[in-house]
């Protein structure tokens, strides 16, 4: 009872619950089902940041992450939570991995890369959220396949025993069918080439069945009638012989023929032209070509009427019986007069009715109303716009048509979220990551063994486990020019390492197209002039 009415007072009814299907709150697939919940909440925050607080705590998750995400978000301090470009999406590689499965992907991969040892492994799962798939990918550029391992492996491990495991087999067919589906691919790519090289030497060419065209004279063609003149912008491509063919190109011809881009535009150019001939008030995605019929200006309204000079013809002609009737002395006259005309009144007074309706306040009224209900229903659909695309599916505002976010604000400068995605991106390129601890750490300087503070030992150029080997790990023989590649052995260097700088910004580069892709708004800001990892200085501050 006391435990009921502490509830109840306190908390005014709400107490932790463990999501539906699961037993235990600190299972794998109850943190995936709080992950999935923290991700409609922050739809901006890091996965990996979500995933590690989520990780750090052992009951009322979602209170406690909650909390520790909004008072970082309101202290502001080194820019809140790391951000990311696609938002509301989580990978599922991104999830939260179980112990089986972990263990799982481990021997796997043990009995994949023999030659690698066991603490390299180690540091690349822990650096890919163990997925079996990135690490692979991972480990294969990593490796380097030569003979002297190949004949030491055997000795130096052994197999280890995989673990079934449901998840891992999934994921390895998936990989073996999308292998599969690169390998047909390729082959049919290589049919295509031996066949279009059996017509270039036979002097043939695949033709739309009434004349041969070289797909370069038809590549300038197109590209000369979409970005110069525009006279193929919304047409049908026709057959371009003199002769007046009636031929046409095909969208399959021309998607074989013309540079992917070119093919994109053209495609554009017909799906605008349609919308043009339409006559419909619509609402387009500013991202890509998807829109949808506007219902605001489904309302009826009353075209602009004024009289023309046409129209005073019309009002003489009908008032024309009024004026000669002194002139008729007789009833009947003026009857078969009346009668005569009658017709002609018909048909000429709606249109004086139509005209003089034009110049009465009754259309200001009208106007006046159908404004009323477009801001009715602007204000009952809002101001967001969920394009449908599948290739786009971005959430936009309709009145300054940049990307909607939680808390948008119109014609927000973009500037601190570029900043801060390229400058975490810079350091995620250079960093290393304990599979002990999984803390991520930097060299500043010194040799190449590193020393975790939790203890672990590691290579920091092949990522090995040093606590037994040590210095011995590393190369000691003399050479004549430092730097030169050793002829005498493959150890790793102990003061040698990558070019830094050189991968520093090429991640920089890659994160920048990466984000201006996300956002096309922020085409126009020019940042990262000094390449600089970690937060912003007081100084930079002033500039940013």
């Amino acid at each position: 009872m006391r435990i009921t009415e502490k509830i109840f007072n306190f908390n005014k009814g709400h107490y932790p619950k463990i999501p539906e299907g699961c037993k235990n709150a600190n299972s794998t697939k109850a943190k995936n089902e709080y992950l999935l919940k923290l991700n409609e909440l922050f739809p901006e925050c890091d996965v990996g940041f979500l995933r590690e607080k989520l990780c750090s705590v052992d009951q009322n998750h979602l209170q406690q992450v909650i909390d520790r995400l909004l008072t970082m978000d309101k202290s502001g301090d080194k820019g809140g939570y790391p951000r990311r470009v696609n938002q509301f999406i989580i990978e599922p590689w991104e999830l939260i991995r179980s112990q089986s499965y972990r263990k799982a992907v481990r021997y796997r991969l043990y009995n994949d890369f023999p030659e690698t040892w066991r603490s390299t492994i180690k540091a690349i799962l822990a650096e890919n959220n163990f997925d079996y798939r990135k690490s692979f990918e991972k480990l294969k550029d990593l490796t380097t396949n030569n003979w002297w391992n190949s004949i030491f492996s055997i000795f130096r491990r052994k197999l280890y025993k995989e673990i079934e495991n449901p998840e891992l087999l999934e994921e390895i067919q998936k990989l073996q069918y999308v292998k599969l589906e690169e390998q047909s691919k390729a082959d049919h790519e290589i049919a295509k080439q031996v066949n279009f090289s059996e017509y270039t030497n036979n002097d043939q060419l695949i033709t739309c069945g009434c004349h041969l065209f070289c797909k370069d004279c038809i590549n300038r063609l197109v590209q000369e009638g979409l970005f110069g003149q525009g006279s193929l912008r919304g047409k049908q491509i026709n057959c371009i012989e003199q002769a007046g063919c009636d031929g046409y190109f095909t969208d399959d011809q021309l998607k074989s023929t013309l540079l992917p881009d070119v093919f994109k535009n053209y495609l554009d150019s017909l799906v605008e032209h349609s919308l043009k001939q339409s006559n419909l008030s619509l609402v387009q995605c500013p991202f890509c070509n998807y829109c949808e019929v506007d219902d605001n200006d489904l309302f009826l309204t009353f075209k602009q009427f004024r009289i023309p000079k046409s129209s005073k013809s019309f009002i003489l002609l009908a008032s024309l019986p009024v004026a000669i009737l002194p002139l008729f002395t007789s009833f009947e006259s003026i009857f078969s007069i009346f009668t005569a005309l009658n017709v002609v009144i018909i048909l000429i007074l709606p249109q004086i009715v139509w005209n003089v309706m034009g110049v009465y306040p009754l259309k200001a009224w009208v106007r006046e109303l159908d404004s009323i209900v477009k801001r009715v229903k602007r204000r009952r659909r809002g101001n967001v716009f969920k394009c449908q695309n599948p290739e786009c599916c971005k959430t936009s505002c309709l009145l300054c048509s940049r990307e909607s976010k939680p808390f948008h604000k119109c014609y927000e400068q973009e500037q601190d979220s570029l900043r801060l995605f390229v400058e975490k991106a810079m350091a995620d390129a250079v960093k290393r990551t304990c599979p002990k601890c999984h803390i991520s750490f930097t060299k500043a300087d010194g040799c190449n063994k590193m020393t975790c503070r939790c203890g672990y030992v590691m290579c920091y150029l092949c990522r090995k486990d040093l606590r037994q080997e040590s210095y011995a790990h590393f190369c000691d023989h003399f050479r004549p020019i430092p730097g030169q590649k050793c002829k005498k052995c493959n150890k790793c260097d102990l003061y040698k390492t990558e070019d830094e700088e050189k991968v520093i910004k090429e991640a920089a580069t890659k994160a920048r197209s990466e984000f201006l892709k996300s956002h096309p708004e922020a085409r126009g800001v020019n940042l990262l002039e000094n390449n600089v990892i970690g937060p912003v200085t007081n100084e930079g501050m002033l500039y940013s």
